[in-house]
């Protein structure tokens, strides 16, 4: 096992070469960021396509959206840009296979900041990405993160097809029955509050930070449902107090690192961990805060130091971050044992490090 060589370079430089017509599939802010990359690497494309149901005679980029029927009858060969994300069963099996009668790539685009994840970035951090590919603890950490990087690099698919597990597999890395208070660093409704309740029998309190205040509301009604108590705060976790502006989508990207979607601007409150939570001890924390996450960490050292808690951080937002967030936790969080998994989606999304104490490992 090992990490993915350049041998031909990237989805990029091969989209340079390509000569048969480039269509793309879906619309929306997903194509947008799509079409500039397109544009910064100077690669042409040929037409805008939807699936069946989504075709009503419109246009995007002053061209007119075909069904895939249309794409068929006007090219003898082409090859498909997938420029949407999706974790339905039902799509991913249609995009599989799809991906398995044409030539259908999904280049990756960073969900913030303004990286992308190219030969030329890969080469300046490759020692960086093999200091990460030595810290995994298991084998198939290691195995995802050389398949996520080979699809970063590619655009295939197929890297990703079999590289996921359930939800399950992430609690199952260390003992649940241990956690009492646990931090829930970018609520959102209260999805991961809803893990909580199912996977940590022991639960007793739970913070909950969510910066959206339309989301937030939602998230207060929630908080009341469970066993646990539930503290809910209207802020974003950051690396010290304050306020600052929050790009507001009304959905799971809503960010306070830059935005390349449609949204609006608010003020928001800044926490850091290491001041909210002085007075109980922290078993568990959860960073899924859409690019912000170093800052987060940054905010929380000193009581990741003090309690040892388990950590659960997303490692997908920015391209930086599948190395830059792993290095961080080596520096701070000594005799842990560190672990990649992801659930299915597409793109390579839904990836989490788990930071586990040794004398909280789950035990069998």
């Amino acid at each position: 096992m090992q990490l993915p060589h350049l041998s031909y370079g990237d989805v990029w430089h091969l989209l340079q070469k390509e000569t048969r017509p480039i269509v793309i599939y879906g619309m929306g802010n997903g194509a947008d960021k799509l079409l500039a990359r397109l544009d910064f690497y100077g690669i042409e494309y040929a037409d805008f396509f939807a699936s069946d149901g989504f075709v009503r005679g419109h246009t995007f980029h002053g061209k007119r959206v075909l069904s895939f029927g249309e794409i068929c009858e006007k090219y003898k060969d082409f090859v498909i840009l997938l420029s949407f994300a999706s974790t339905r069963r039902e799509v991913l099996d249609l995009l599989y296979g799809m991906s398995e009668r044409y030539p259908f790539l999904m280049p990756d685009l960073p969900v913030a900041g303004e990286q992308t994840f190219d030969s030329a970035f890969y080469e300046a951090h490759i020692s960086d990405f093999e200091a990460v590919f030595e810290m995994w603890a298991d084998e198939e950490s290691a195995a995802l993160y050389s398949s996520v990087l080979s699809y970063k690099l590619s655009a295939d698919i197929a890297y990703l097809r079999n590289n996921h597990q359930e939800k399950s597999a992430q609690y199952e890395l260390f003992s649940c029955k241990d956690i009492r208070c646990a931090i829930d660093i970018g609520a959102y409704r209260g999805d991961t509050l809803s893990e909580m309740a199912t996977y940590f029998p022991s639960l007793e309190y739970a913070f909950a930070i969510e910066p959206d205040a339309k989301t937030f509301k939602k998230l207060e009604a929630l908080a009341k449902a469970f066993h646990f108590d539930v503290c809910p705060i209207q802020a974003a976790a950051w690396s010290k107090e304050g306020e600052t502006v929050f790009h507001r989508s009304g959905n799971r990207n809503s960010s306070l690192v830059g935005a390349s979607y449609e949204h609006a601007d608010e003020k928001v409150r800044l926490v850091a961990i290491d001041s909210l939570c002085t007075e109980k001890r922290i078993d568990y924390i959860k960073y899924d805060v859409e690019g912000a996450e170093r800052e987060a960490l940054l905010g929380s050292l000193e009581t990741i130091r003090r309690d040892r808690p388990v950590l659960s951080v997303s490692l997908y937002h920015r391209s930086e971050d599948l190395y830059d967030l792993p290095l961080l936790l080596r520096e701070n969080c000594k005799d842990y044992s560190f672990y990649l998994r992801r659930t299915e989606c597409l793109p390579a999304w839904e990836i989490s490090l788990i930071a586990v104490p040794n004398e909280k490992k789950a035990v069998g």
